[in-house]
């Protein structure tokens, strides 16, 4: 959805959107419910947002696809791609809008969805807190059940460490 900036009106703008938000190549698009106020200042555009979205994404541990809920509010800026920032632009705090631009009088209002609900994910995103994994050696899926494989292998980078370990202790028991 595109937003013509030379649109919006000196009172500002509320749009309420549902957008299919995919975020791989092989899944189904999840909806993305998005409430946004927009206001422009001259040729600045400020954009409060929120939105919410259950998105599907896979488990970094036993990579079962799983639901995750976001609730989520933002705050964004957009200045004329063509038009040079003042010096005080090129800093923003913590609390100020995040800096975007945008060109031709216009704004992808799906490609800022699409990229705040991408910000909001967890960098490790667990099925739940207690997910055991897959094993490393055979693949099995160790929330379902024990594998058989042995764990005591030693990372053949790592064997020198353990000759020295063998070795220091049959001097103590020596």
């Amino acid at each position: 959805m595109l937003l013509t900036v030379s649109d919006i009106p000196d009172d500002g703008l509320i749009q309420n959107l549902e957008l299919p938000i995919t975020l791989d190549d092989a899944g189904n698009p999840d909806i993305a419910r998005a409430s946004l106020k927009i206001f422009k200042i001259k040729n600045k555009v400020l954009i409060d947002g929120s939105i919410k979205i259950d998105v599907s994404i896979k488990c970094v541990r036993c990579l079962h696809e799983f639901k995750y809920s976001l609730d989520e509010t933002f705050k964004e800026e957009y200045n004329p791609a063509d038009e040079p920032l003042n010096e005080g632009d090129q800093q923003p705090s913590g609390t100020e809008p995040d800096l975007g631009f945008y060109r031709n009088d216009r704004i992808d209002l799906a490609e800022l969805i699409k990229e705040q609900v991408i910000l909001s994910l967890p960098m490790k995103s667990l099925c739940r807190s207690g997910c055991q994994g897959i094993c490393p050696v055979c693949g099995k899926d160790l929330n379902k059940g024990s594998c058989t494989c042995r764990t005591e292998e030693v990372d053949p980078r790592l064997a020198p460490l353990q000759k020295l370990k063998e070795s220091i202790n049959n001097r103590k028991t020596s």
